[in-house]
This record gives structure tokens, C-alpha cells and sequence, in this order.
């Protein structure tokens, strides 16, 4: 199974920008475990089904939760923007 590297400052700003504020209600709404989130936080990797799922229970695009190294990260700013 392929993994995908998650930015732990994109998950924030999108639950910011989502209005869920703990890591709890965000694992509800997107029916995964609270312990898949935490691994999320702590290790910065999941399956794309999950980051489906996270990206559908935080009504944004999979890539914007993403990390692609050595390409710059023109969404971060909008998305923090959204976040405000």
C-alpha cells in the first residue's frame, strides 16, 4: 500500500478553516480512529484512503493536506487564509 506524507500544519489550518477543533471530533467525521490520527500527527504518513477521508470530512481537496518535497507550496498561504 502506497503512503502519502501529510503536513501537520496544512491538517491544522484546514480543521481551523473546517471549524473542528480537536483531533477526536475530526477522527469521527471522517469515521477512522482517534490512534490513526495521533500515528498521522506523530509519523506524518497515511493511505490515500484515509487522506480521503480526511479531506471529505474537512470539505478540501486531498492535495491540500499533502507535502510534496522540493516543490513549492503555493496553497499553504490560501489555505491559512481560510483559516483566519
Amino acid at each position: 500500500m502506497k503512503t502519502l506524507r501529510v503536513d501537520s500544519k496544512r491538517l491544522d489550518l484546514a480543521m481551523a478553516a473546517a471549524g473542528i477543533r480537536q483531533y477526536e471530533d475530526l477522527a469521527d467525521a471522517a469515521s477512522i480512529s482517534s490512534q490513526t490520527i495521533r500515528n498521522i500527527r506523530k509519523e506524518g504518513i497515511c493511505s490515500m484512503n484515509v487522506l480521503s477521508a480526511l479531506a471529505d470530512a474537512l470539505n478540501c481537496n486531498p492535495i491540500d493536506l499533502i507535502v510534496t518535497p522540493g516543490f513549492p507550496d503555493p496553497k499553504l498561504d490560501a489555505l491559512a487564509a481560510l483559516s483566519a
